[in-house]
């Protein structure tokens, strides 16, 4: 009935808060998987997607349409399992990447760098000092990272819903704070915040896997959604990247029908009906779990 993102520092003890917010709500919880899932699910090497949404980009990662890619596979993973409802998703971002999505409740978990250290330091058996460095090295990470993609400041309170302070506070004190929060009817699901939720989420997908196809990755195609109607626009007017835009998305569950907006003629092969002008766009209705050939 809701959805819940968190977004923390090491050591805040939000990871530990997520866990117990779904083990008291019996729901779904993610974190580190997220990575594994999309990794698995776009064909590519998990340890490169961990770099492009967790680590401080390098010069290179800043010259590179690939770190961009890799967050958008990401991004569509997180936006997947929010749409299914009832999860708790920590880091990688999620606060932000569901920024806009309804019955969400975004909260930050933070403490004091030297709370932080001390906890580390107990955790991972370090002295004072490397466990002071460790603490901010990723904290250093994971702002730069924030910044390079989404140009926001990690710590601007206004980003969140609920912020908590965990110095003086236990996972499962905090716990109860996100819970009493998600009491709020502005967290609760609906009919309709679950099909905004599924719209939105298929956008997200679609672009991913048009970023994923050799074709369709080198055209600007934009993406649109509504009642699981995906509308593809911009420079879609070839008969040979609708034809690889259909099969990118052919297994795409929700997708009810594809529409391409572009009112151009298509450059299809001689004699065929795709080589036909189209002056009023194009549609394809699909029988559920991809197009009908």
């Amino acid at each position: 009935m809701s959805v819940v993102a968190i977004s923390e520092n090491m050591g805040s003890l939000g990871v530990e808060i997520g866990h117990a917010v779904a083990a008291s709500l019996g729901y779904q919880f993610a974190e580190r998987d997220i990575i594994s899932k999309a990794a698995d699910r776009f064909g590519e090497d998990a340890g490169r997607l961990s770099h492009a949404v967790e680590e401080r980009p390098t010069l290179v990662d800043r010259l590179s349409t690939a770190q961009r890619r890799f967050a958008q596979y990401v991004e569509a993973t997180v936006q997947e399992l929010a749409a299914r409802d009832d999860i708790v998703l920590v880091g990688l971002a999620s606060t932000i990447i569901l920024a806009r999505t309804p019955h969400t409740l975004r909260a930050r978990v933070t403490a004091s760098e030297g709370q932080r250290a001390e906890r580390v330091a107990q955790a991972l058996g370090l002295d004072s000092a490397d466990a002071l460095d460790r603490v901010r090295q990723s904290d250093r990470e994971r702002a730069g990272r924030v910044w390079f993609l989404y140009h926001v400041d990690l710590e601007n309170p206004l980003l969140y819903d609920l912020v908590i302070n965990t110095d003086r506070l236990e996972a499962e004190e905090g716990a109860g704070l996100v819970q009493q929060a998600l009491q709020h009817p502005r967290f609760r699901s609906t009919e309709a915040s679950r099909l905004m939720m599924r719209d939105m989420s298929l956008v997200t997908q679609a672009r991913a896997m048009l970023l994923a196809d050799p074709v369709t990755s080198r055209r600007s195609i934009s993406v649109d959604c509504t009642d699981g109607v995906v509308s593809l626009g911009g420079r879609v007017e070839e008969w040979s990247v609708r034809r690889a835009a259909e099969q990118a998305l052919g297994n795409l569950p929700g997708i009810r029908e594809i529409r391409f907006l572009s009112p151009a003629a298509i450059e299809g092969p001689p004699g065929s009906e795709e080589g036909r002008p189209d002056l009023h766009g194009e549609a394809h209705r699909w029988g559920g779990h991809g197009p009908s050939r």
